[in-house]
């Protein structure tokens, strides 16, 4: 499996920022319910990322957003987490 490394996480820390930043996108994000829809939007907003290395950051615990409070539905990690299956 690949490992992880920065470019990955600041890929991550960047989805995640921008859909905090961006209703629409935000929007968008949390009505996704496959990795497939997730892997695809990433790759609109610019990030180049695989299903497999949402996975390997996911269960790093090591981002940014990690750390971050809220209602898990409106927690791009948690949301993320769920729909990877992590």
């Amino acid at each position: 499996m690949h490992e992880p490394g920065p470019p990955l996480l600041d890929a991550l820390d960047h989805l995640c920022h921008q859909v905090e930043g961006d209703p629409e996108l935000g929007r968008r994000f949390y009505g996704i319910t496959t990795p497939d829809e997730m892997v695809a939007l990433a790759v609109q907003t610019g990030i180049l990322i695989e299903a497999d290395d949402f996975r390997a950051l996911l269960r790093s615990g090591s981002t940014e957003f990690w750390l971050l409070g809220g209602i898990d539905n409106h927690h791009p990690i948690a949301h993320l987490r769920t729909v990877f299956g992590v």
